[in-house]
């Protein structure tokens, strides 16, 4: 599995042709906007950074967040921000669906913008709202951020990628502040197979580009390469076998997904694993560590 993975793959049904026009009408906008909310995965901070649109944002002041924190290690999260810090970069820890004080966060953004204003040497005052754009990847979590922010629905939000498909402007704060809400945009060409499994995993790529058997293997390695004393506690298997693949027909027994015949299903089975770590029934696992902090020093999680 190791040389597919690291294979670099072509443009594929993650970048279909509305991706290409959002882009476009994306990079139109960042004319209008003062600055750019940066909208990643807590649980793979730097996987889910579109770097083909992090060159078109170089202009505009910006603020990291990092969504669904809820799901991910406070103690590698906390980990990543020393990490982003160390770079002169603030990252923003946040749960989209669950967001407190919303209007203190709008405010926060505001003024951040403002100020930049000033250290770019503007000495008139602003005489329009704050523009802010947010910007990610496809289910990221950014129409569920703007509809907590706005504190009603005013952006579709569906639980797989590819729903906001247009650009919107939602007036926050009293009319102080306009936010642009963006359609979720991936880049033409990802690194290997390991990045598409993994935006697979997290749900940003549909499920139906990669056979799900793979990717609940790919989550299992992941796993078991983490440093956490026990990841796979949660399935309550009466042993772990050392193959995922073994693993997989462990829980279809376990919970009786069963095919033809009466024999483990392995699709059913990866259905269910890949269910469960992305409702956090696995616990609140981060795949992807700072790539300065040595993994010798990250010690066994609980």
């Amino acid at each position: 599995m190791a040389d597919a993975l690291g294979e670099q793959l072509p443009r594929n049904l993650w970048y279909p042709g509305h991706m290409l026009k959002a882009e476009t009408a994306m990079r139109n906008a960042l004319s209008l906007v003062d600055m750019v909310v940066l909208l990643a995965d807590a649980r793979a901070p730097m996987a889910t950074r579109n770097p083909r649109l992090e060159q078109r944002l170089i202009q505009r002041p910006r603020i990291l967040a990092a969504n669904k924190a809820d799901l991910a290690s406070p103690l590698i999260s906390r980990r990543w921000r020393e990490h982003f810090a160390r770079q002169g970069e603030n990252l923003l820890l946040l749960d989209a669906s669950r967001l407190r004080k919303p209007e203190a966060v709008v405010n926060q953004w505001r003024e951040f913008a403002l100020e930049q204003r000033r250290l770019r040497g503007a000495t008139r005052p602003l005489l329009r709202p704050v523009r802010i754009m947010i910007v990610g990847i496809p289910n990221i979590g950014k129409s569920t951020l703007v509809n907590h922010l706005k504190e009603r629905k005013v952006a579709k939000v569906a639980d797989k990628p590819g729903v906001t498909r247009t650009n919107q402007w939602v007036t926050l704060a009293g009319g102080e502040v306009e936010l642009l809400d963006t359609p979720g945009v991936l880049w033409p060409q990802l690194r290997d197979k390991s990045q598409e499994l993994l935006l697979t995993l997290l749900g940003n790529i549909p499920d139906g580009s990669t056979d799900p058997i793979l990717t609940a293997t790919f989550l299992l390695e992941k796993l078991l390469s983490l440093p956490l004393s026990n990841p796979l506690a949660p399935l309550q298997l009466p042993e772990i076998p050392s193959h995922p693949q073994e693993i997989l027909q462990a829980l279809a027994r376990r919970r009786g997904l069963l095919g033809n015949g009466g024999e483990p299903s392995l699709p059913k089975a990866a259905a269910a694993l890949l269910k469960e770590f992305r409702s956090g029934g696995l616990g609140r696992i981060t795949l992807e560590m700072p790539s300065d902090t040595p993994a010798e020093q990250n010690p066994p999680l609980p």
